[in-house]
């Protein structure tokens, strides 16, 4: 019984990890990474930053469906950067309109070509 009511009362003082104020409701933007089979790259980092304004973002590893999100300002251009190991590089730059109610969130899906020999020939 008492390791019940310990149990009961450690529910009570739980509080949930405090999350930035920017994250709340759907992203404006999520990012997949695929290669050219369309099959989702885990390995991948996505950034995505302001054309004008910042030089740098951190980088954010996609999850294990190369799916990766983003909370941001709308109405403003961003560069979104994708890499993964043995594929080049992709960028490309969007703009994130206002949401509408029934699709808040834009989504892109960013194809990765292979390095050249990374995998052989074929």
């Amino acid at each position: 019984m008492l390791t019940i009511v310990l149990f009961v009362l450690g529910l009570g003082h739980y509080t949930a990890p405090a999350s930035p104020t920017t994250e709340e409701g759907p992203p404006a933007l999520i990012v997949q990474v695929v290669d050219p089979a369309y099959i989702p790259l885990p390995e991948s980092e996505v950034s995505v930053r302001q054309v004008s304004g910042e030089k740098s973002a951190k980088p954010e590893h996609v999850d294990q469906n190369g799916f990766a999100r983003f909370w941001l300002e709308r109405g403003k251009q961003y560069l979104i950067e994708a890499k993964s190991p043995n594929f080049k590089n992709k960028s490309l730059t969007l703009t994130i309109g206002q949401p509408k109610p029934a699709n808040p969130t834009a989504h892109v899906q960013i194809m990765l070509k292979p390095n050249e020999g990374s995998f052989g020939k074929l």
